[in-house]
């Protein structure tokens, strides 16, 4: 079973976008699996080298039961991102050079999807392709609640049960397929120009994705029933890169070739990478003061997204493990390149989540208020519900991110060169112990956006900050 193009795929959609003069036509490569491990839950892809790559490239995968004899399931992927969430590492390489390596690329792309997009645009468009489904809406009474006819949710009124119709993780012949665009992979700079993949001639570009092999990651049951982290895996066979290619006329393809020997080729871009570290383990009502160091080896910083993340998968019903978890009260200060970055330290939950929004050019996070926060004063204001499907996304979508941007253009000037070493001072004060548990010990995930140079000569492939 192989994904629908009528159905998920709008050709020419972003190919279009910037048009090129003397431009041939648009092709649509569907190339398979290259190499696989089900050992390591990874599969490799070589693009074709034709033409231009396009930002409507994605690759398609399935989710399929480990039990072959099962004829029912009420797993689905994630609401909140979909099928983005089973993967746990983007790898792109250039003439075995990195050009992109991101680990868990779902949780930057959740900012982008629910900043750019509006929660009814999500339930239309990315959830044909990805399966995300999340969508709330506010009771009668006041309160928040999971809007289960938005989000193919079927909910008993007398029992509470929860089920799905639409999107159920089965065999091969029946579970759907889903379509990841590769700017949602840690590619985004597909959206700013296309790639000339032609200029490389005999070396290769690889794409590779690892997939995680606890489906509890990315996996849920709405019904509630506790899920087995070998459940169902990812069908690794029937995965697909689908690339989009603009293909130049011949001779425009020559004359480029032929300059490339007198002069490289440059192609600027951004790109986002992880650094890792914790939040250690602290009692409700108490402050815990964490400091970070972050050399970015004298790098152009774009920004910088700040993500506390479970550090073990849990059976949640509705978000899995695609969870960035509130941590309560919290204050915030930055120095960088030897100053602090704000006068004082931010300690409002307002000014936390405009943070993201100036990050985000000005677009705001379309999430609900207990969804981003779950502070002392929001639970002592805010009516608690019981619903299990409300507790699920209490405080995941809290996402703190920095812009360090310039009003310049373009990609290299327009951030902030680090010179020394970052240092983070993130205090926070736990106000929950359970939905979200503010008090353990979490992973907190830095994602840094930098200006890269890829240059392509007739002999050379470099790749340079």
């Amino acid at each position: 079973m192989s994904v629908n193009l009528n159905d998920y795929f709008n050709l020419g959609l972003e190919s279009t976008n910037q048009p090129i003069e003397n431009a041939g036509m648009i092709n649509v490569f569907r190339t398979p699996v290259d190499s696989s491990s089900t050992n390591l839950n990874r599969v490799s892809f070589k693009f074709p080298k034709t033409g231009l790559l396009t930002g409507d490239s994605m690759i398609t995968l399935q989710f399929v039961l480990s039990d072959s004899a099962a004829a029912t399931s009420n797993l689905t992927p994630n609401l909140v991102n979909g099928a983005i969430g089973a993967i746990k590492r983007t790898r792109i390489l250039v003439d075995n050079k990195v050009l992109v390596d991101l680990e868990r690329p779902s949780l930057p792309e959740v900012v982008k999807m629910y900043s750019r997009n509006t929660q009814v645009e999500l339930s239309e468009k990315e959830y044909k392709l990805m399966g995300n489904q999340f969508k709330t809406q506010t009771n009668s009474d006041g309160t928040e609640g999971f809007n289960t006819a938005e989000t193919r949710l079927i909910q008993d009124q007398s029992t509470a049960a929860v089920s799905f119709t639409k999107n159920k993780i089965l065999q091969e012949a029946t579970s759907k397929v889903y379509g990841i665009p590769l700017k949602h992979l840690g590619a985004d700079f597909l959206e700013q120009s296309s790639l000339p993949v032609f200029l490389l001639g005999s070396r290769e570009i690889i794409l590779e994705l690892e997939f995680y092999s606890d489906c509890r990651e990315y996996v849920v049951d709405p019904s509630g029933g506790a899920i087995a982290s070998d459940a169902c895996k990812v069908n690794l066979a029937n995965c697909e890169l689908v690339s989009t290619h603009i293909s130049l006329p011949a001779e425009v393809e020559a004359q480029q070739i032929e300059s490339m020997k007198k002069s490289p080729v440059t192609y600027p871009l951004k790109d986002t990478y992880l650094i890792k570290g914790y939040t250690n383990a602290v009692t409700v009502g108490a402050d815990k003061v964490e400091t970070y160091r972050i050399n970015f080896q004298n790098r152009e910083v774009h920004n910088l997204l700040m993500v506390a993340v479970d550090n073990t998968p849990a059976s949640k019903r509705i978000t899995a493990n695609q969870f960035a978890n509130s941590m309560g009260d919290e204050k915030l200060q930055l120095k960088i390149n030897g100053l602090n970055l704000f006068d004082r330290p931010i300690e409002k939950q307002p000014l936390m989540y405009q943070l993201t929004t100036y990050s985000e050019d000005g677009r705001t996070m379309k999430v609900p208020y207990n969804a981003y926060q779950v502070t002392n004063k929001s639970r002592l204001a805010t009516k608690q519900s019981t619903d299990p499907l409300y507790l699920d996304y209490r405080g995941g979508f809290h996402y703190t991110k920095v812009d360090f941007s310039n009003a310049n253009q373009g990609i290299f000037g327009s951030g902030t060169m680090m010179k020394t070493a970052a240092e983070i001072d993130y205090t926070h004060t736990p106000s929950s112990t359970a939905y979200p548990n503010q008090e353990v010990v979490k992973d907190m995930y830095f994602y840094a956006t930098i200006s890269k140079l890829l240059t392509i000569g007739a002999n050379m492939v470099n790749i340079s900050y």
